[in-house]
C-alpha cells in the first residue's frame, strides 16, 4: 500500500515537529517546512527517516508570497501528490491599536492568512481526484473569545477561521477543510514560567494542552470522513476561562 504524503509548515520545531514525528511513526511521508531552523530541520529529517518514510525538506519564508508559491510544488516533486496540508506555521507578536506599524500588520497576514490561502490554492491544483484530501489549519483558541491585544495576531487567525468553513464549503466533497485552536500547550519566547502557569492554571482543566493531543486532534480529523468546516478547540477549556489580565503581561 502506498504511503501517504503530508506537508506541514513550521515543521521544524515545537507543535510541527510533533506532528512530524506523529505521522512519520504511522508511516506517513512527511514535508517538512521550515525557515530559519535550518539545523532543527535537518536533525528532525534524521530522526523521521528512521520510520522508512521519505522526508522533504523545504524552506521558505512565509512573509515572501512568491517563496510561498514554490513550497508545495517542490513537496509534490520530493513525495508524489500531498494527500494533507497542515498549515501549523505562525507568527506570534503582539501589538494594539496604539503601536501596531504597517509591518506587523503585514508579516502577520502574510503569515498567518496570505501564506495558508496561497498553500491551499496550491494544494487543490496538485490534490488526488479518487480520495478524499484534507486540509488543516492549526488556529488559536483566542478566535472564540477575543481581546483587543495581539491585535494583528488575533485579526490574522480570525481571517484564517473564515477561510477554514468559506473554503470547506468551497472544495468538498473531495477535500476537508477543518482546524484546530489550541490553548497553552508550549511556553513562548514572550513568556515567563509564572505566567506560563498562571495561563494553565486559567484552563477550566488546569492542565496544559499536550503536542500529542494536537496531534490526535489532526488524526482524527482526517480520519472521520463527516466532518468539514469545523474548528476543535484543543485547548483545556481556555476559552472558557480566559482571564484578560494574564493576557496583557
Amino acid at each position: 500500500m502506498k504511503n501517504k504524503n503530508l506537508l506541514i509548515t513550521g515543521a521544524a520545531t515545537r507543535v510541527g515537529k510533533a506532528i512530524a514525528i506523529h505521522f512519520a511513526e504511522r508511516g506517513w511521508n512527511i514535508g517538512l517546512h521550515y525557515f530559519r531552523s535550518s539545523a532543527k530541520a535537518k536533525r528532525l529529517k534524521k530522526i523521521i527517516e528512521q520510520n522508512q518514510i521519505k522526508v522533504a525538506l523545504i524552506k521558505a519564508d512565509l512573509k515572501n508570497p512568491n517563496q510561498v508559491e514554490k513550497i508545495v510544488p517542490l513537496a509534490k516533486k520530493k513525495l508524489g501528490s500531498i494527500d494533507c496540508l497542515v498549515n501549523n506555521a505562525a507568527l506570534f507578536e503582539k501589538d494594539d491599536i496604539f503601536n501596531f506599524t504597517n509591518k506587523s500588520w503585514n508579516d502577520h497576514l502574510n503569515t498567518n492568512l496570505l501564506s495558508p490561502a496561497i498553500l491551499i490554492k496550491k494544494f487543490v491544483k496538485q490534490a488526488p481526484k479518487k480520495t478524499v484530501s484534507n486540509i488543516i489549519n492549526i488556529i488559536d483558541q483566542r478566535i472564540f473569545n477575543l481581546t483587543p491585544f495581539f491585535m494583528s495576531y488575533t485579526i490574522s487567525k480570525t481571517g484564517l477561521q473564515t477561510l477554514t468553513k468559506t473554503l470547506a464549503m468551497r472544495l468538498g466533497p473531495n477535500i476537508k477543510v477543518n482546524g484546530i485552536a489550541p490553548g497553552p500547550v508550549i511556553k513562548s519566547k514572550r513568556q515567563t514560567d509564572r505566567h506560563f502557569r498562571n495561563q494553565v492554571k486559567s484552563t477550566i482543566l488546569k492542565k496544559s494542552v499536550k503536542t500529542e493531543d494536537i496531534c490526535d486532534a489532526v488524526e482524527f480529523l482526517i480520519n472521520n470522513n463527516s466532518i468539514t468546516g469545523q474548528i476543535i478547540a484543543v485547548d483545556s477549556g481556555q476559552n472558557l476561562s480566559w482571564n484578560k489580565k494574564n493576557e496583557k503581561e
